[in-house]
């Protein structure tokens, strides 16, 4: 019989969503899984393959045999780039699920071995925490992709080249060696087809930052748990208990480094390419900003002393406006500027 009579329910309520969202890619490591439920999983895992690349080699064929314009063509790679980045993030997800496996054990570990109810208490609010960065993570994700997904494509409606060929909008721009994507059942076919990739994609963002809540948030409540027990220590004036309250205190410490090294092993690739991903869209999107104060310098730097005098002065309006230039904002409360962002990192490293 284990210290705590409620194990079975407290690991229930910790790992319940984060069973269900990683059973989507087929990622959740099963204790024990029959025959069937392992081709499930494999067939899963694949069928999310499928749907990446259905959505990833079009889009590279668009930009490579299509799409002739630069800034066009920018745009199209952060696009290509969020799509390889989640293949890649997913890959490190199903070939480290023997590591998630262990993490979970560690943690049924602890749920069973609870000794007080305030020690239990924490780590059942440690919980209820992870479970909430879930939900908001999956909320804003999922929010964010179905507008894209969809409200974005279907509101342009229809175009009309100068060839008088119609073209209807998809989620990704796509060139489709083989047959025309503009004809139905094609188009809805694949529109349904990028609509699936974009929800796999937002849920492979959604298990990465699950499983790092749910394990940060763990590892939150076994440092409490130790600073209960070190504080202990100073009340205890029976030798013999301070002797065996100090070796549980350095084991369960041991056991909480231990986690911490097992969820580094576990977690350290996926973050890294969490950060690229970042790294490259705020780069992609510096562009933009760059390119919007480049008018300003261009303007201040205009030879306005060879016109003549009238023309000249027809250019002081244009001047006093584009000395300001238009500026993306977040929430309209700072710049999205190469300044702003350098004020940011530094601030990060200031701290550390």
């Amino acid at each position: 019989m284990y210290p705590n009579e409620n194990y079975v329910n407290d690991i229930k309520y910790t790992i319940q969503l984060n069973r269900v969202i990683c059973r989507l890619l087929g990622i959740w490591p099963e204790t024990k899984s029959s025959f069937l439920e392992h081709l499930k999983k494999i067939s899963l895992i694949l069928g999310c393959y499928f749907l990446l690349g259905c959505e990833l080699i079009p889009t590279i064929l668009y930009i490579v045999f299509v799409e002739k314009r630069t800034r066009i063509r920018l745009k199209l790679i952060s696009s290509v780039m969020f799509t390889i980045l989640a293949v890649l993030k997913y890959s490190s997800l199903v070939l480290s699920k023997n590591q998630v496996r262990n993490c979970l054990a560690r943690m049924k570990d602890d749920w069973r071995n609870v000794t007080s109810t305030s020690a239990r208490t924490s780590m059942i609010h440690k919980a209820m925490t992870a479970r909430r960065l879930l939900i908001l993570c999956g909320i804003f994700m999922y929010i964010s992709g179905l507008y894209f997904r969809t409200i974005v494509p279907l509101s342009k409606g229809k175009t009309i080249t100068n060839q008088n060929i119609t073209i209807r909008h998809l989620p990704c721009p796509s060139y489709f060696v083989l047959f025309n994507g503009q004809i139905s059942p094609a188009y809805e076919i694949m529109f349904f087809i990028q609509f699936f990739s974009g929800f796999i994609k937002y849920t492979i963002t959604v298990v990465i930052c699950s499983l790092a809540a749910l394990f940060i948030m763990h590892t939150c409540g076994q440092l409490e748990i130790l600073m209960t027990l070190i504080n202990s220590l100073i009340n205890e004036t029976e030798e013999k208990n301070l002797d065996k309250k100090l070796a549980f205190t350095v084991e369960h410490q041991i056991k909480m480094r231990n986690f911490l090294r097992l969820v580094q092993s576990t977690l350290q690739y996926t973050s890294l390419l969490e950060v690229m991903g970042c790294t490259i869209i705020v780069c992609l999107l510096g562009h933009d900003v760059i390119t919007g104060e480049k008018l300003a310098l261009t303007v201040c730097t205009l030879a306005w002393y060879r016109l003549p005098n009238a023309k000249a002065r027809a250019l002081i309006l244009v001047i006093a406006t584009s000395i300001v230039p238009a500026k993306l904002k977040a929430g309209k409360f700072f710049d999205l500027s190469i300044r702003t962002f350098g004020d940011v990192s530094n601030g990060f490293t200031c701290k550390k």
